[in-house]
């Protein structure tokens, strides 16, 4: 009886131990790291995330359980005990309340037929066995349909049902099949938009520079296709980038707008490419001036603050992926965003401004679990009173 109890106390305890040991590195991930290129640096504190924290978790739960440690160690036991118990308790709740919030928002399948996403042969021989095993939770390739019917204050009647299609992080690798990105475009042309907008990150290695035109070329809506760079844009090739999205048809909005009329009525579109282009005290006075209402599109959460600050009623990000992985109850844990994993996917809200954060269509490794990809899908309508 005595050894079950000595193997439930180790598990109880190192568990929380290890949650507060992998928040930690988390915490360190998110708020100190996600802004850097992509350095060794950064690649060993995500991969060690996990492995390091469970080991931390069975040290702690062995010693606290096995044995008195005494003085300074004891206290280095205690305080993971009690951050574990308190991080369990935070990420539960603000997973929970995500689910929540979601109610504002339907989720529904694609209208079209999407391809298979995980091109095989793009990957290198050690990767594939892993892959294999996880191809059943695996959810890379199940792509989603994030509607929102938003209310806007002062929508002018010409603007009435709206309708925005948000792409973001395609990632274009050689891990995903062609076929895949064009079902994704398809499927976005299948919503009817009025408007489409990319939120960035359009690859994530130079060699796939080149593969943007034949894949991003297929946009198009009404009243056009723009889009904000995002940071794997900005660390590979900005303006070489810039120039073949130029050449797709695609408008760059960089930390400017541009005004959609429909006759006298008129919707301002803002694109705010902060944190890595900083505002201008010049930029806000200029965009202040513009007509109202105002719609934000930005890269990375840490951009909502100046799109908030804009008098934006709305806004779209993407960049977290929505956390890619995910943990039952936890949810999100690394968000790759200063803002917390509150901000890494689904609605919220920054002030009077309703965010919406896409778990976006690419993947820079073809592996999601709790997280699938998706196409936010926005109706704009009159508020009502």
């Amino acid at each position: 009886m005595s050894v079950l109890a000595n193997i439930l106390g180790i598990c109880i305890v190192g568990l929380l131990i290890a949650v507060a040991a992998c928040g930690t590195f988390v915490w360190f991930y998110n708020r100190m790291l996600s802004r850097m290129h992509e350095s060794v640096t950064k690649k060993v504190v995500a991969l060690a995330t996990l492995p390091l924290g469970c080991l931390a978790g069975l040290v702690g739960g062995c010693r606290m359980v096995l044995s008195t440690p005494a003085g300074a160690e004891r206290w280095v036991w205690l305080v993971g005990l009690a951050a574990g118990i308190g991080l369990v308790l935070r990420y539960t709740r603000v997973s929970l309340f995500k689910r929540q919030y979601a109610r504002g928002s339907r989720f529904e399948r694609p209208r079209l037929p999407v391809p298979s996403a995980i091109d095989w042969t793009g990957l290198r021989p050690h990767w594939k066995p892993f892959l294999w095993m996880l191809q059943p939770v695996n959810c890379v390739g199940d792509l989603r349909i994030h509607r929102r019917v938003v209310e806007v204050r002062d929508l002018p009647p010409e603007f009435d049902g709206y309708r925005i299609v948000h792409l973001t992080d395609m990632h274009i690798h050689k891990t995903l099949t062609p076929q895949w990105y064009d079902g994704v475009i398809d499927e976005a042309h299948a919503w009817k938009p009025d408007l489409l907008l990319y939120g960035g990150d359009f690859i994530s290695k130079h060699p796939q520079i080149p593969r943007i035109p034949g894949i991003m070329s297929r946009l198009g809506a009404p009243d056009g296709v723009y889009y904000v760079r995002g940071n794997h844009d900005f660390w590979k090739a900005p303006q070489r980038i810039a120039r073949l999205a130029e050449q797709c048809g695609m408008k760059l909005l960089s930390n400017q707008a541009v005004v959609l009329r429909r006759g006298a009525a008129a919707l301002t579109l803002i694109g705010v490419e902060s944190p890595y282009i900083p505002m201008t005290g010049t930029d806000r006075d200029a965009l202040a001036q513009l007509p109202r209402p105002r719609i934000g599109l930005v890269h990375a959460p840490e951009g909502y603050a100046d799109a908030a600050a804009l008098g934006c009623v709305v806004a779209l990000a993407g960049h977290t992926h929505g956390g890619q992985v995910r943990l039952p109850l936890f949810g999100t844990t690394v968000s790759s965003t200063a803002a917390g994993p509150i901000a890494a996917e689904g609605p919220g809200r920054w002030g009077d401004m309703l965010t919406l954060t896409s778990h976006g269509q690419g993947s820079f490794f073809p592996l999601r679990f709790l997280c699938p990809p998706e196409i936010i899908v926005v109706d704009l309508v009159p508020a009502e009173g």
